[in-house]
């Protein structure tokens, strides 16, 4: 059998490992106990208590009815879903780094003016067999730990941790390394492994799919072992496979994100490369070798014929997250990312934030990069920092006015996102909101509003912990008038951990 045309073996040999799930068995485990992480974090939390979004929670949160502060608007009602790690600490062992910990799934229920909240802890199969053993048996992303458990393929160490979809009819837990993982709606129990076809069980599928406005669904997968490749998907909007591709994209490493026009793909390759003989006596992230000397290398693809494919080039970079693009006329590719000069955010940053520790690292800025038709790329310019760049569903794909981030108010010490910033690309100007000292904004969405015509005509919606009263939130905004802060609040009685991504379902 095949997947859009490709055969059941070569999507097989793709899976073997990726980028963060596949490197275990190839590995002799560094212990991760005896060097006092654990330790050295409570100390810290006890000194810094900005530090509490990376405490451990219950597995299981729950409050009926949220104090509500403002207005909250009679016409939103859904239900706002986060993902993020959250089970940092177990068996007496704490992961070395923010993307190695146990997804949990977060559920706000809005109905009007009343909301409620449950957190639930994904119980992957992963963490069933860590608990029935009482020990951590898998290995993460920067984390290596001697393993008893056999592992079969990435879905053995699924974490089920950085974002949420609702398509097909399915909500999902998406990881980076292997499957998404359902969920039960009624009680966001983990329901086994989404397969999108035979050929695609256990394949990478990435935790940034793209939704187009008609509903049409892209992906990608980053394989690493045997050999690198990228796996394409198409998916319908009742959430069929249309096709699944394969491209061989030479040398890669981590590829967190991408972004679509309205007729390609369009994925940077980062100089932050894979080497396989370094998995053999390192972490998937410490297998990774970065490249200022290197290229960029930006790969578009034909949405309507996989094998249609260009490269271009751009200077060295890195980044996590897109916030959209569109394709004129001639065939020019405009795009915005966030980027750094180097990737040590995730290798510094990230990983010792774990200890209690706040490392600086080169800044995130919101750039704007220009694709021509044909020849190199060119980055044409770098604001201020930035992360979490997000658009208006109606536009993805599409050009676009406004881009909504996270960023930084001056210089304040430690994890320092704490503005939400609207950006205006046609008048070239940004209105902010400033959540002020001790508390830290998660990522925004925007939610449209019903029968609005305008691109900016919705809501904004995220959480933030309010780290000085241990408490998290819920705030909206109205996307029209940002700079004047949450036109609503909603307050749970206990804190969140910090986490990635998510949706609204409406």
């Amino acid at each position: 059998m095949t997947a859009g045309g490709m055969p059941r073996r070569r999507f097989l040999a793709a899976s073997a490992a990726s980028g963060l799930a596949g490197l275990a068995p190839f590995a002799p485990a560094l212990a991760a106990s005896g060097d006092g992480w654990g330790e050295a974090f409570a100390a810290a939390l006890g000194r810094n208590p900005m530090l509490l979004g990376w405490k451990t929670p219950p597995d299981r949160l729950d409050a009926k009815s949220l104090t509500v502060a403002g207005k909250w608007p009679a016409g939103l009602r859904g239900r706002f879903f986060r993902n993020g790690p959250s089970i940092h600490d177990r068996f007496g062992r704490r992961y070395r780094h923010w993307f190695d910990g146990d997804g949990m799934i977060q559920e706000f229920a809005i109905d009007g003016g009343r909301i409620a909240h449950r957190g639930r802890v994904v119980r992957t199969p992963k963490l069933a067999r860590e608990d029935a053993a009482g020990k951590r048996l898998y290995s993460g992303f920067a984390t290596h730990l001697e393993s008893r458990a056999p592992v079969r393929g990435p879905d053995s160490m699924n974490a089920a941790n950085i974002s949420v979809l609702h398509h097909g009819g399915d909500l999902l837990a998406l990881w980076e390394g292997g499957s998404a993982t359902r969920l039960d709606e009624a009680t966001l129990a983990a329901r086994g492994f989404k397969r999108w076809s035979a050929q695609l069980s256990g394949v990478p599928f990435s935790a940034h799919p793209k939704v187009d406005p008609d509903g049409t669904l892209w992906n990608i997968g980053c394989a690493l072992l045997p050999r690198p490749a990228l796996v394409l998907y198409h998916i319908d909007r009742a959430g069929k496979l249309v096709k699944a591709g394969l491209v061989k994209a030479g040398p890669m490493g981590l590829i967190h994100d991408f972004v679509v026009t309205r007729t390609s793909l369009v994925v940077l390759v980062q100089p932050f490369l894979f080497d396989p003989a370094r998995a053999e006596s390192a972490s998937a992230l410490d297998a990774h070798v970065w490249n200022p000397r290197a290229e960029t290398r930006v790969l578009v693809v034909d949405k309507a014929d996989f094998g249609k494919r260009r490269w271009h080039a751009l200077p060295a970079c890195f980044g996590f997250h897109y916030g959209n693009a569109w394709e004129e006329a001639d065939g020019t590719i405009r795009l915005d990312h966030c980027l750094a000069d180097d990737p040590g955010i995730v290798t510094e940053t990230l990983r010792y934030v774990m200890k209690g520790e706040f490392r600086p690292s080169s800044p995130l800025r919101y750039s704007r990069i220009v694709l021509p038709p044909n020849g190199d790329g060119r980055i044409v310019s770098r604001g201020e920092e930035a992360e979490f760049a997000k658009v208006a569903p109606a536009v993805v794909g599409r050009r676009h006015r406004f881009v909504y981030t996270l960023g930084v108010p001056g210089e304040p010490p430690g994890w320092h996102f704490r503005t939400v910033v609207k950006r205006d690309l046609e008048r070239g100007t940004a209105e902010r909101f400033d959540y002020g000292p001790g508390r830290i904004p998660e990522e925004h969405l925007f939610v449209p509003k019903p029968g609005g015509r305008r691109e900016d005509d919705g809501w904004l919606i995220g959480t933030v912990l309010d780290w000085k009263k241990g408490v998290s939130g819920l705030s909206l905004f109205d996307a029209r008038a940002v700079a004047a802060g949450p036109v609503a609040q909603a307050w749970l009685p206990y804190p969140l951990p910090l986490g990635f991504h998510g949706t609204f379902v409406g």
